[in-house]
């Protein structure tokens, strides 16, 4: 049986959200606020946020942050062979009904994407200010 390291893997996807943007600005922008809302909210006011952006965050949301948020969730042992979990570019639709279908499903489950998303939000934003800086 092999541990998973949640940390591992939401360093992995926050590093790929900075490689996948030219602007470092509005990532570390956007991935603070998306943070505020998650913690504020939870898990599905988190994405319905990156689904209402628009000019300059709505591509570093479409390009970089929903994309590897979602990717992210296939290292979770529920979702690994999961043919649920959102392609990249997912129409808001198709990502928030498999959110609320399958993600808030439980309250562990639930607990554990945010955790995770957290975790790759906050990583997401302090490589995007090294990035810019």
């Amino acid at each position: 049986m092999t541990t998973l390291n949640l940390d591992r893997v939401a360093a992995r996807h926050a590093q790929e959200m900075v490689k996948r943007t030219n602007d470092a600005k509005t990532l570390e922008r956007l991935a603070t606020k998306t943070l505020g809302v998650l913690q504020e909210q939870g898990v599905y006011a988190c994405m319905l946020f990156l689904f209402s952006r628009s000019s300059d965050e709505d591509k570093v949301a479409k390009k970089a942050i929903r994309p590897q948020l979602f990717q992210a969730l296939k290292a979770l042992p529920v979702f690994k062979d999961s043919s649920h979990v959102p392609i990249d570019d997912a129409d808001a639709q198709t990502a928030l009904r498999f959110y609320s279908d399958h993600v808030l499903d439980g309250l562990d489950l639930t607990l554990l994407v945010r955790d995770l998303y957290e975790q790759t939000l906050i990583y997401a934003r302090y490589g995007a200010k090294a990035a810019g800086g």
